[in-house]
């Protein structure tokens, strides 16, 4: 979904929260859950939408009505790193949608 159809889905109550989830080499994807899924947001491209910071999402995000937002680090893979085989949930954190600066 792009921006537009992400308002859109805030405005009728759709969306539970927005995730900006961390991706190797330092950047973040934004991810809207609705009704249970995780749906990418895209470009204008089509492509899934790359930020390089929080602000930048919350530039992004500055016409979308206010939800919950989340920081969200998925769990690393014990191939990556020599964990053992686990079901690490990912690390959560609530973060405030919009900037106190």
């Amino acid at each position: 979904m792009d921006l537009k159809k992400l308002t859109r889905h805030v405005k009728a109550d759709e969306i539970q929260e927005i995730q900006l989830v961390t991706v190797e080499g330092g950047s973040y994807v934004i991810h809207a859950l609705m009704q249970g899924a995780s749906h990418p947001v895209q470009d204008s491209h089509g492509d899934t939408l790359h930020v390089a910071s929080v602000e930048e999402a919350r530039k992004y995000l500055e016409g979308v009505p206010q939800v919950p937002l989340f920081l969200v680090q998925p769990a690393v893979y014990d191939e990556m790193v020599g964990l053992a085989d686990n079901d690490a949930a990912p690390n959560r954190e609530p973060i405030p949608f919009r900037s106190s600066l």
